[in-house]
């Protein structure tokens, strides 16, 4: 069987783009699932979270870096790829673009502890540079780990030379980039999903804020339509109700 490759790297560090690279060298790989693989990490289903890793060469994103230590018990032969960012600032930033675009998760909440980046910054950006370190440390002189920032450049190299593979013609791909996410749709998939307090700080957040806020305002505009079309004639039977009883 081939040794499991993970990505362990944070959320917003180039996870798609590892996913793709290694898509491109021949290896069945995939993505997460973020949203199951937390909720069974959260429960401690750390078997079944193994019996998703089974199927595959490689898997990247959450809940992946939060069970890096777990893993290589579990997988004596598996590699480690940490991705980075170049500074903590730019994840943070990177991660927050993310939360206004996702909206408030329970699958954020449980990877990071909290719902929302603002108002939270000190301690993602303390939760970042401590996961970074503590992943170099437990792999140090393992013979098994690679860490790779691709806006510096790096990355192809270090993962040839762990993993023991050509890398001649293989390219590094700009993927899941920030600035390729049509506004209009998620700020339509926030207010379709009930969530419009997220949809008003996303609009808020990105270019054409007031047509942004426009479409919200139209949203809101039909929902208090129909909450009105519904509750004016049940306040107005009530209050009928409510004097009938008084002249009794």
């Amino acid at each position: 069987m081939m040794p499991k490759t993970f990505c362990i790297g944070l959320s917003r560090t180039g996870t798609t783009t590892f996913n793709a690279v290694m898509t491109g060298l021949g290896f069945l790989s995939r993505q997460g699932p973020g949203s199951l693989g937390l909720k069974l990490y959260e429960l401690g289903r750390f078997d079944d979270i193994c019996a998703i890793v089974d199927h595959y060469d490689c898997l990247c994103d959450l809940p992946y870096p939060l069970l890096y230590e777990r893993l290589a018990e579990r997988y004596p032969d598996s590699r480690f790829v940490l991705t980075t960012r170049r500074s903590e600032d730019q994840w943070l930033q990177s991660l927050r673009k993310l939360n206004l675009r996702n909206g408030p998760t329970e699958a954020f909440r449980i990877a990071y502890g909290c719902y929302d980046v603002d108002g939270n910054e000190n301690r993602l950006r303390d939760f970042y540079l401590r996961h970074n370190e503590a992943a170099r440390e437990f792999f140090r002189d393992s013979g098994r780990f690679a860490e790779v920032c691709w806006e510096q450049g790096d990355g192809l190299n270090e993962l040839g030379e762990l993993l023991g593979v050509n890398i001649s013609g293989a390219s590094v791909p700009v993927a899941n980039a920030s600035a390729d996410k049509d506004s209009r749709k998620i700020l339509e998939r926030h207010c379709r999903k009930g969530r419009l307090g997220a949809a008003v700080r996303y609009a808020r957040s990105v270019e054409g804020t007031d047509e942004l806020l426009a479409l919200v305002n139209r949203r809101l505009d039909r929902e208090l339509g129909r909450f009105l079309a519904v509750a004016r004639p049940k306040a107005a039977l009530r209050r009928l109700r409510l004097r009938g009883r008084q002249l009794r």
